[in-house]
C-alpha cells in the first residue's frame, strides 16, 4: 500500500493497542507504583487537550460551550456497528449505557483489558475538563472494570438550536493514534525516565510487527506536531 492508503487504513483498534502496549511496558519497566500515576498523567493530558480543540471548533462557530456542544464536538467517528450508545434524556441529563466499545474490544481479544483501563479510567473527565472546567460528567461504570457496560450521565444536557453544517470536527485515527504516542511518550520520558523511553521504544515495535513499519513511521511523524491548537488544513 502507498503511505496515504496506510493513512486512511488506521482504525479506533489501532489507537487502543498502543495505548495498552504503551501502558504495559511502562509498567513492566518502571514497576506498577512509579507507573501508574505517570500514565494516569499522561492521559489526562492527552484528554484536556483533546477537549481544549473541541472547544475552540465550538467557540469559531459562536457555539457555547455547553454539554450539548461537548457531546455535538467530539473528535471521533467508528464504524458503523463498532459501537452501541444507549443514550436516554434523564431530566436534565444525558444518561448513556455503552455495552459494546473498540477500545475493549481491542483489548479484551488481545488479553490487555487489565493495562487499557487506565485509559478508561480517567479520559472522559479529562476531555469534559479540557473543554469546559464548569460541566461535569459522572462515570458511574466502565467495562474494562468489569462492569457488563459502561455507564456515563453527562450532567445538564440540554438540547440548544446549533448550525449543524458548521460542526466538522472529526479527525482521522492516524491523527488520534499520533496524538496519543506523542503525549505518552513526552509524560513518560519525564516522569519515569530511561524506562519511559524503552516502554514507548517497545510498544512502537509491537505496533509495528502488528501494523507494519509504515504505520509506524505515521504515527512518530507526530512527533512534532502540537496537539494544543487545531490541525492545519492542508492545501
Amino acid at each position: 500500500m502507498s503511505k496515504e492508503e496506510v493513512r486512511k487504513s488506521f482504525t479506533a483498534e489501532m489507537q487502543a493497542m498502543l495505548i495498552a502496549w504503551i501502558v504495559k511496558a511502562a509498567i513492566e519497566k518502571a514497576g506498577k507504583e512509579k507507573a501508574e500515576p505517570a500514565i494516569k498523567k499522561a492521559v489526562i493530558r492527552y484528554g484536556e487537550q483533546r477537549g481544549k480543540r473541541m472547544a475552540m471548533r465550538a467557540t469559531a462557530n459562536q457555539h457555547p460551550l455547553t454539554m450539548f456542544s461537548y457531546v455535538l464536538y467530539g473528535e471521533w467517528k467508528v464504524g458503523e456497528g463498532e459501537m452501541i450508545i444507549l443514550p436516554a434524556q434523564d431530566g436534565p441529563n444525558l444518561h448513556s449505557k455503552i455495552p459494546k466499545c473498540n477500545w475493549y474490544t481491542a483489548w479484551s481479544a488481545n488479553g490487555l483489558v487489565e493495562f487499557g483501563k487506565y485509559f478508561c479510567q480517567s479520559i472522559d473527565k479529562a476531555v469534559v475538563q479540557g473543554f469546559n472546567p464548569q460541566l461535569k460528567i459522572e462515570i458511574n461504570a466502565i467495562k474494562p472494570d468489569g462492569s457488563q457496560e459502561c455507564d456515563f450521565l453527562f450532567c445538564d444536557f440540554n438540547p440548544s438550536p446549533i448550525n449543524m453544517t458548521s460542526i466538522k470536527a472529526v479527525m482521522p485515527w492516524d491523527y488520534h493514534t499520533g496524538h496519543v504516542y506523542k503525549t505518552m511518550k513526552e509524560v513518560l520520558m519525564k516522569e519515569l525516565g530511561p524506562a519511559g523511553e524503552e516502554a514507548i521504544n517497545q510498544a512502537m515495535a509491537e505496533f509495528s510487527k502488528r501494523y507494519g513499519a509504515d504505520a509506524e513511521q505515521i504515527v512518530r511523524e507526530y512527533q512534532d506536531v502540537d496537539f494544543n491548537v487545531l490541525p492545519v488544513k492542508k492545501a
